[in-house]
């Protein structure tokens, strides 16, 4: 018969009050957490806000002025003035707009929402500034209100830049995305509210893209996962063709007694001894890439 074991008295009491500290403290960085992203939130919202004030006040100025303007000129308005005119207006209706979802009381602002519809109302606000400067320069003025409302479009983006979500397109600038065919793509702000997508030709082009932008060697940290419907708002812009041309590589493993190579001429060609790569630069200079993207290339001369 197997002896009984026997428990010390108490035991389960202190486990348990353990168990329970344990959650309470769970509980306390939780709650900790959400008040942090909160309150950032907030501010971020606070933020906005108030620019979308200031953008507002600006705008009716712009309008208002552009009427006065062009109602005196010669008597007559031209067909791009009268363009002017009504892109003016409508720069003011939409900043106006988008103050009022702004506001806290919107549900705009409800947490599920603040980085997608809020940020799609900011999206009609800048088409809306492009549509009016390109009517601007048509017309042959550019008044220097522009300039400022530009300053605090920027500046609201930029604030949008800090929010992650798939829907984004600001916090999306110089991600990578795949698509639905698995290419992969860099996600590229072209100007205010404009975001290209860039294909990459292939593996080599992103490692190298990545180690360009110094990155480091793991350019899947910056993979994200996007809708094809936010995929759908942007264009496609020119693809991205790198090599290691001219740079030394190793295979990324922990495989030992790993070769280096020298990329020349379209060839692999392999370091032979620690002077040769210290008179190449050093381990400094060194690309740790793929297995694949080696094997790629023919052999070469070895470099002795």
């Amino acid at each position: 018969m197997r002896p009984i074991k026997m428990k010390r008295p108490g035991m389960e009491r202190v486990k348990m009050k353990r168990v329970g500290r344990q959650r309470v403290t769970c509980l306390l960085i939780f709650a900790l957490t959400f008040w942090l992203v909160t309150s950032l939130q907030a501010d971020e919202r606070t933020r906005i806000y108030n620019l979308s004030l200031e953008l507002e006040r600006l705008a009716s100025e712009l309008a208002a002025s552009s009427y006065e303007h062009f109602k005196g000129w010669n008597q007559t308005i031209t067909e791009e003035e009268q363009a002017v005119l009504f892109k003016s207006e409508a720069l003011a209706a939409s900043c106006r707009l988008f103050s009022r979802l702004a506001a806290e009381k919107s549900g705009y602002f409800r947490s599920g929402y603040i980085r997608t519809n809020l940020y799609n109302a900011f999206l009609y606000l800048a088409r809306a500034f492009r549509e009016l400067d390109e009517a601007m320069q048509q017309a042959g003025v550019r008044p220097y209100r522009m300039n400022d409302i530009q300053n605090l479009l920027e500046r609201m983006e930029r604030e949008f830049a800090r929010w992650p979500s798939e829907d984004n397109l600001a916090y999306l600038h110089q991600k990578y995305v795949k698509g639905r065919d698995a290419a992969v793509y860099l996600i590229e702000r072209r100007g205010l509210g404009d975001y290209v997508l860039h294909p990459f030709k292939d593996l080599e082009s992103l490692y190298r893209y990545n180690y360009q932008l110094r990155r480091g060697k793991d350019p899947w940290k910056y993979l994200v996962q996007v809708r094809e419907e936010t995929l759908a708002k942007m264009t496609k812009g020119e693809m991205i063709e790198l090599t290691f041309e001219g740079c030394l590589v190793i295979e990324m493993s922990n495989r030992p007694n790993r070769p280096v190579y020298l990329i020349e001429n379209g060839r692999k060609r392999g370091v032979t001894s620690p002077a040769v790569l210290q008179r190449l630069g050093g381990w400094d200079k060194v690309y740790e890439v793929p297995a694949e993207i080696i094997a790629k290339y023919p052999e070469g001369e070895p470099i002795r």
